[in-house]
């Protein structure tokens, strides 16, 4: 398989509905073909959070951004966000669950700051090989891949994120297990049943989610597709992400229609 990402940018609105969280510049790529698709029936910006390499990591810097960018926005807005992207966007939906119209989370383990950079940093732990060979593994794990030429690349790819990006073992030991609270808005959990970085294989780790969802909350896993599966499977998780979508306008229309009634 070609990676391609050919004419996959998407116009970003000013005045968007949803709103894609970004936390590397380097992967963002993987996150345009299902951005680029679901720019076609709704009004979509990504907001990229840059990590300034001379200002410590702290994640409420993440958060307070954000939000002094949603404050912009016309009104709550859906949030969508891959890996620690989407711890990024629990947290901040958490804090002002007002801005939020609903939450999609993609690849995040029941503790919320497990993302493929820690499965990384444990994996160098147990194993002693160089920073080369590790990555080449990551990525193998992380996208399937056989070829050596597309490994090197990918695994450059991680290189570049974990020198620069936003993550999880450079958290105080206090935020680095993160488990979800209860939040009053609703949420999409989406994930593959083949991603070893959460739980060495999805299924079982992604079920616990169930305990901590509220009705209006959904999970829904794809057979395959590994870490980035909403890269390889962007078609399959579009149509959930739009469902979803479709079904909270439907509650919302429902409620308003009873209200219209009571009043009368």
């Amino acid at each position: 398989m070609i990676l391609i990402f050919n004419n996959m940018t998407f116009r970003q609105s000013t005045s968007p509905q949803v709103v894609s969280i970004c936390t590397s510049q380097t992967l963002r790529r993987f996150d345009l073909p299902l951005l680029r698709s679901l720019s076609k029936q709704y009004a979509i910006a990504q907001w990229e959070y840059c990590q300034d390499p001379d200002e410590p990591v702290d994640v409420n810097l993440a958060i307070a951004s954000l939000h002094e960018y949603l404050q912009c926005c016309q009104g709550a807005v859906h949030l969508v966000g891959h890996g620690i992207a989407g711890l990024i966007g629990w947290l901040y939906t958490r804090q002002y669950p007002d801005h939020v119209r609903s939450l999609t989370l993609l690849s995040v383990g029941i503790n919320l700051t497990t993302s493929w950079h820690s499965h990384y940093y444990k994996q160098r732990q147990l194993m002693s090989c160089s920073r080369e060979t590790m990555l080449m593994r990551t990525a193998f794990y992380l996208f399937g891949y056989r070829d050596l030429e597309m490994l090197h690349w990918l695994a450059d790819l991680l290189k570049q994120d974990l020198d620069s990006s936003l993550i999880p073992h450079s958290f105080s030991p206090a935020a680095s297990h993160i488990m979800p609270t209860a939040i009053p808005v609703p949420i999409l959990v989406c994930g593959a049943m083949d991603d070893y970085v959460i739980g060495d294989g999805g299924t079982n780790s992604y079920q616990k989610w169930r305990s901590y969802l509220k009705d209006s909350d959904r999970l829904w896993l794809c057979e395959q597709g590994k870490h980035f599966f909403h890269y390889t499977q962007w078609q399959a998780v579009n149509k959930q992400i739009r469902c979803f979508w479709q079904s909270l306008n439907l509650v919302a229309s429902c409620r308003q229609q009873n209200q219209n009634i009571i009043s009368c």
